[in-house]
């Protein structure tokens, strides 16, 4: 059973796919397209006529996400002791664990010869990997869209390595939250300093869209009437405040909305709460109320 033996060459090949610490780095968008591997037709100037026996060094290896196919790739490639590729049959043995440490994946792919080819980037160039395909479909919702994937690779009774990881950033699926509320209409009232009532606000539903990209949020949108307008005419603005209440009843974020120029009977529709930082998974309670003098 053959271990890694050249960490030089592994290390020189992966510091530019693989941060060495133990948090993940933060990257920027530009930063992830540019580490996305291309399908290249490539060249056979440095491939060997391969055979498992000459299995010597496992390479690059490396996890993306395929938005054209909705799968994910994971890549790895093989050297034998010249430090040619080689393409060979195997068994890849895969957990993804996020960063909240659920594990969402475990699972055991086969790949053959057929599954390797030439793939780019500008970070690594070219080089002759395996691309094992994971559907989307099989990794489980978590809690965080980023963590590590661990790989062992092997052939039964020929080559086998150790475990080894690499980052998924900003890829993995994350769950949908859930916001609740009171039961609408809601009467809310806008008041002066003295605690004289201005106006009168019925909020008569809300709605929201929880967005998984690069760093989720979550957007609110409400609905409502202004009833009552002491002056007759408008005011220059009204102001809804809120308060967005964990599971436990924390309190994580809070705010106001200003409604401009509403007259009496005027309807409205206010989508300025946008709120950062949430818990995938987790159940949100929006509190709307009268302004505090």
């Amino acid at each position: 059973m053959r271990k890694i033996k050249n960490l030089s060459l592994i290390l020189a090949l992966l510091i530019p796919l693989c941060s060495c610490s133990k948090e993940p780095v933060r990257m920027d968008v530009e930063t992830l397209i540019s580490q996305t591997f291309q399908f290249n037709e490539g060249t056979d100037d440095y491939l060997k006529e391969s055979a498992e026996m000459d299995v010597e060094t496992l390479i690059s290896w490396t996890f993306q996400f395929n938005e054209g196919t909705n799968d994910y790739s994971l890549f790895f490639g093989f050297l034998d002791k010249n430090g040619k590729y080689l393409s060979v049959d195997g068994t890849v043995d895969i957990r993804i664990v996020n960063e909240m440490d659920e594990e969402v994946y475990m699972s055991s792919k086969n790949f053959s010869k057929d599954d390797f080819g030439y793939y780019s980037n500008e970070i690594s160039g070219e080089q002759f990997l395996a691309n094992v395909r994971i559907p989307a479909s099989e990794i489980t919702d978590g809690k965080s869209s980023s963590g590590k994937v661990y790989l062992t690779v092997y052939h039964e009774n020929i080559y086998a390595f150790d475990e080894v990881n690499c980052y998924a950033r900003y890829n993995l699926p994350i769950s949908d939250i859930q916001l609740i509320h009171e039961a609408f209409p809601q009467e809310i009232k806008v008041t002066d300093y003295r605690g004289e009532t201005d106006a009168i606000l019925q909020i008569t539903d809300i709605t929201y869209e929880f967005e998984k990209e690069y760093t989720p949020k979550l957007k609110i949108t409400v609905f409502g009437e202004k009833t009552y307008d002491k002056s007759g005419s408008y005011s220059a603005y009204d102001i809804i405040e809120y308060k967005l209440c964990d599971s436990e009843g924390y309190i994580i974020n809070s705010g106001s909305v200003f409604l401009d120029s509403l007259r009496e009977g005027d309807k409205f529709k206010d989508d300025s709460i946008i709120i950062y930082d949430l818990i995938p998974g987790e159940t949100y309670e929006l509190r709307l109320m009268e302004r505090a003098w």
